[in-house]
């Protein structure tokens, strides 16, 4: 079948046999808590135990009720009024009740950064109260318009009392109860997670297609690291559903059989991020020389459909997003000029030199990251302009730990969030910081613009500027958009992808 944009998903009406579907995910969980996870694979999980106080339309970006029936936002966009709706249950029974949306706020800001995505969300929050049994009052010290849309998100994912009480430990490892469609059955370290169906599930966000319990017996995602495994399990029927497609297999999704769901994921695109405590990539001049070596027009042919050569740091699916392809020009001749200004010299290999040391840089990525063949084009490109990109592929483990120690010159990320203040996640101190920086300064005054407003035409200014000041000083050298490319066994309809491109399962069903 030919790529789509979304499933075809079924309508309310019978329900089809039941049967568990069977999920090929690409990289390990080392966490399933939504508080704290930050990986891909890691959400796509949480997302199908978590329920969330809204929900984002991906074909609008329009934030809609979910936990919450209906809400309020000051002005200023520092006080945020929600109210619940009534009947919602935890899986371990509890309600779902104004207290406990406070103690998952509270815990989230407790964790620290243990929870680098969500204390992003709640930056400056002054209280959470309980002000009635079905309200919820939030109140920030600061204007956060960028709140409203972390609702949706599964980071802000809301888990029952007596989780919260368990220590971080055991919620990664499992100890979870949400008041999502799923349940959380068993779990096998490093190989799979087990999900079973919750048949009391009555609330879903108005975005789904039918109502009451989800429509199979329950989930299981198993860990299949590589791609031409997951891709022959998909097409053998050993597996119902592969997260990530690489694109030399895209052209299998034709005619009968497998579907390819594919949509562009929002937020940061995939970026070089330079560690700034690095003796080479300290120097902006080289970081934005770096950039100017960079022919992302290259990129197209390693690309999956749907994906395209960065012209942003925000993905154009993005809210306010503009195209910045000015900023982002290939041109070899003024990235030679800026190194030859900062002292770095053409040696006899074709590498510049300074002082007697080389011109290079590491990479470091996780093996199983499916754009190794985009990092080796750049390695040629920039060899050119005489810097020497040394790729640093590692197993999840040590590339975990490289990343967490500073061990690198540049790493790669994408950050899927469809709200422009995702940038805050990655480019400010207080955030996931993998530029290793020390002390606030203009990016964060800069970032900081974006949520001190709701209209609009302020909001793009302020995210323009902001994007502006992040590539002006090399503080992030995009490189392509990324999509979502999910195949899907024939066996199977009704998945469909949310607003960050996250595959939601509580419509599925299957024909046979």
């Amino acid at each position: 079948m030919a790529t789509a944009m979304l499933a075809g998903c079924v309508g309310g009406g019978g329900a089809s046999p039941h049967r568990t579907v069977t999920v090929d995910l690409a990289e390990s969980i080392t966490c399933v808590d939504p508080h704290q996870a930050p990986q891909t694979s890691a959400l796509n999980v949480a997302r199908q135990l978590v329920d969330s106080l809204t929900d984002q339309d991906p074909r609008t970006g329009k934030i809609v009720g979910w936990i919450a029936s209906r809400w309020t936002v000051n002005r200023n966009a520092t006080r945020f009024v929600f109210t619940l709706r009534d009947g919602v249950k935890f899986s371990d029974g509890s309600p779902l009740d104004a207290a406990a949306v406070v103690a998952n706020i509270k815990d989230i800001t407790a964790l620290g950064a243990k929870s680098p995505l969500g204390l992003s969300y709640l930056a400056d929050l002054r209280a959470a109260r309980a002000t009635g049994t079905r309200t919820v009052t939030v109140e920030f010290a600061k204007p956060n318009a960028q709140f409203l849309q972390a609702t949706s998100t599964p980071t802000l994912g809301l888990l029952s009392p007596a989780t919260l009480k368990r220590s971080p430990g055991q919620r990664c490892s499992g100890r979870v109860a949400g008041s999502g469609p799923f349940t959380l059955a068993s779990t096998a370290v490093n190989e799979s997670i087990a999900l079973k169906t919750r048949r009391d599930y009555a609330w879903p966000t108005p975005l789904t297609r039918h109502t009451g319990a989800a429509r199979v017996d329950g989930l299981t995602f198993q860990i299949v690291p590589t791609a031409q495994v997951r891709h022959g399990n998909l097409v053998s029927g050993r597996a119902d559903v592969d997260t990530q497609v690489l694109p030399q297999n895209k052209r299998s999704f034709t005619g009968a059989g497998p579907d390819l769901l594919s949509q562009v994921r929002p937020g940061l695109v995939y970026t070089l991020l330079p560690n700034e405590t690095s003796p080479v990539l300290s120097d902006p001049a080289v970081r934005v020389a770096i950039s100017r070596a960079i022919d992302r027009s290259a990129f197209a042919p390693l690309l999956s459909p749907g994906e395209a050569p960065a012209t942003s740091l925000l993905a154009k699916s993005t809210p306010d997003y503009s195209n910045r392809s000015a900023a982002l020009p290939h041109d070899p001749v003024a990235a030679a000029a800026m190194l030859d200004k900062a002292g770095w010299s053409p040696g006899p290999d074709g590498i510049r030199q300074r002082a007697g040391r080389a011109l290079r840089v590491r990479l470091v990525y996780a093996s199983t990251d499916p754009y190794g063949s985009v990092y080796e084009l750049v390695a040629q490109q920039l060899r050119k302009s005489g810097i020497d990109l040394a790729l640093t592929p590692l197993d999840d483990a040590r590339n975990n730990a490289r990343q967490a120690a500073g061990d690198y010159d540049l790493v790669s990320w994408g950050v899927t969030r469809g709200d422009p203040s995702v940038l805050s996640t990655v480019f400010t101190v207080d955030s996931a910081n993998p530029l290793r920086r020390t002390k606030p300064g203009r990016l964060e005054r800069s970032l900081g613009a974006v949520s001190e407003t709701l209209d609009p035409a302020r909001r793009q200014q302020a995210v323009d500027s902001a994007v502006d000041t992040i590539l002006d000083g090399g503080h992030g050298i995009p490189l392509f958009e990324q999509a979502a490319s999910i195949g899907v066994g024939d066996a199977v309809k009704g998945i469909r992808l949310d607003s960050s491109s996250r595959p939601i399962f509580y419509d599925a069903e299957v024909s046979k």
